[in-house]
Parts: structure tokens; sequence; C-alpha cells
């Protein structure tokens, strides 16, 4: 007989996700960005048009990923981090539209800071940033979700791309039906 785990307290899920945001944030989007632009001495420029576009596609990104740390902790009932990963599917705000829209705006990120910065060399990171996510994605992560969450989570990728955002598909009450975050497969 399987017991099924307490709930787990919304402030702690919310410090975990944090805390584990953070230290990725800081490894994937600071500390290896500056390793691969540490040989420039002089970046070349963009331009102003360049750096605020950089900026802002930074800064957007970096909003919408803490907004989408919320949406796993709300509606999930877990964390985007595989060590507390969620109870329920998550399929609503930006997660109807494309699968992975947390590795999509990581990406976007990378993209901006070699933007701001005029850097070839993290526009090559993002790109094997992507490929890294993509494997992993397509091996590990997709086939966990299928095991944990079954049919829903199949009818899930049958109408929601896995990289290329795109306006949901399916009409109202299939997608409440098969995407509400209090469907307790």
């Amino acid at each position: 007989m399987s017991a099924t785990p307490p709930e787990r307290s919304t402030v702690w899920l919310a410090v975990l996700a944090a805390a584990a945001s953070v230290y990725f944030a800081a490894i994937f989007f600071v500390a290896i960005p500056a390793w691969l632009v540490a040989g420039d001495v002089e970046l070349a420029s963009t331009g102003t048009l360049g750096r605020a576009l950089g900026g802002l596609t930074i800064l957007g990104g970096s909003v919408l990923v803490a907004w989408l740390v919320v949406v796993f902790v709300r509606d999930g009932r877990g964390t985007h981090v595989p060590l507390d990963p969620p109870r329920h599917l998550v399929a609503t705000g930006l997660y109807r539209w494309v699968r992975n829209p947390m590795y999509v705006l990581y990406v976007l990120i990378i993209l901006g800071e070699a933007l701001f910065l005029a850097s070839g060399p993290l526009v090559a990171y993002a790109a094997i940033f992507w490929m890294v996510f993509h494997a992993y994605v397509v091996w590990r992560e997709e086939p966990l979700l299928r095991r944990r969450f079954g049919s829903s989570y199949e009818a899930y990728c049958r109408t929601v791309p896995r990289w290329l955002p795109r306006p949901p598909r399916a009409n109202a009450q299939e997608r409440q039906r098969v995407f509400s975050p209090r469907d307790r497969d």
C-alpha cells in the first residue's frame, strides 16, 4: 500500500524554487557568459539599439521565468527543479502556447546577452545550451512526464508544440478538460 505524500507548503516550495532559480541563473547566465567574454578585451558594440534590445530581452525573459516559477508552485504544487517536481501537470499561462517556455526563455536571455555584448561566443553558447536542453527534454524529461501524467500529458503533447510558441488550438472545453491545473489524475 502506497501512502500519499503530504501536501508541501506553498511558502517552502516558493523558497526552494527561488533558491534553485538564483543558483541556476548565477551559473548559466552570469558565470559562464562572463567566462566566455572574458577574453574579449574590447567587445564590439551593437550600438544603442542593440544594447537596448539585448537589455529588454534579458529583462523580459527574466521576468517571465520568475512568473513561470510561480506558476509551477501555484498550479503544479511543486517546482521546476527535478528534485521536487510538480504533482500536477502545468499547462496554464505560457505552457498553453509552448511545452517548454522556461527553456525557450533561457535561450532568449543568453541571446539577449549576446546582442547586448555583441558576442559571437555567446551566440554559440546559446545554440549549445538549446541542444543540451533539447536532448534532456526528449530523452529524460518527456518520458518522465508521460509516466507521471499519462493520458493528460499525451493529450497536451498532441496540442501544444515543444519549442515554437503557437496559440492554443483546442477548443475551450477540450483545453479545460485536458489542461486544468486542478485535474488530479
